[in-house]
């Protein structure tokens, strides 16, 4: 392409290169550039870092996919957020009747509050939780947060693919007939 100074338009093509087209050229801006014009072939490989992404240095930004495959990647931020799940992504349950009675709830964290009847000394029940986003490979981390003696029971959580176990164990040498409030979160898991 010929030289062009600043102020000279070049008038040798049906479409002039004017000194505007060559600024825009040079520092190329979101208008300038439309959607779909650069490709991944265009890109060397690793030639796009996560600086020229988002401000990981300076916020503790990193990146995850938010879903699987070819899913969108989404920033996260964990300075003052900590590690965790956004607003929206959690969900509540309260158990009817008794502590064996199944309940659902598909949410990745949240809180379930357990049916009030008696559980006998030394003694697990266990409740079937329907939930559609946990898979077998996965575990979910549980804990009393309240509405009952702190300290009193064992949970554990058995996951398959769309349900899980939940059981409860009173290790106290007396019955007790509490509501327990539960917080939990989803942690995907894989075998390979």
């Amino acid at each position: 392409m010929p030289s062009v100074t600043p102020g000279y338009t070049f008038t040798g093509t049906t479409d002039p290169i004017t000194y505007t087209k060559l600024n825009l050229l040079a520092q190329p801006t979101v208008a300038a550039i439309a959607a779909g014009e650069v490709t991944t072939s265009m890109l060397a490989n690793n030639a796009v870092t996560l600086p020229k992404i988002v401000a990981a240095a300076a916020n503790n930004t990193f990146l995850a996919r938010s879903t699987t495959g070819a899913g969108d990647y989404e920033a996260l931020v964990t300075t003052t957020t900590g590690l965790g799940f956004y607003t929206g992504a959690g969900g509540t349950v309260t158990q009817l009747t008794t502590k064996a009675t199944a309940f659902t709830l598909s949410k990745m964290c949240g809180q379930i509050t357990l049916a009030a009847d008696a559980l006998a000394a030394n003694t697990i029940v266990s409740a079937t939780w329907t939930n559609s986003l946990i898979a077998a490979t996965d575990v979910v981390i549980i804990n009393h947060k309240s509405g009952g003696t702190l300290g009193a029971y064992t949970m554990n959580v058995a996951c398959l693919a769309g349900t899980a176990t939940l059981s409860i164990r009173n290790n106290t040498s007396g019955s007790l007939s509490e509501a327990l409030v539960l917080n939990f979160v989803v942690i995907k898991g894989v075998t390979s």
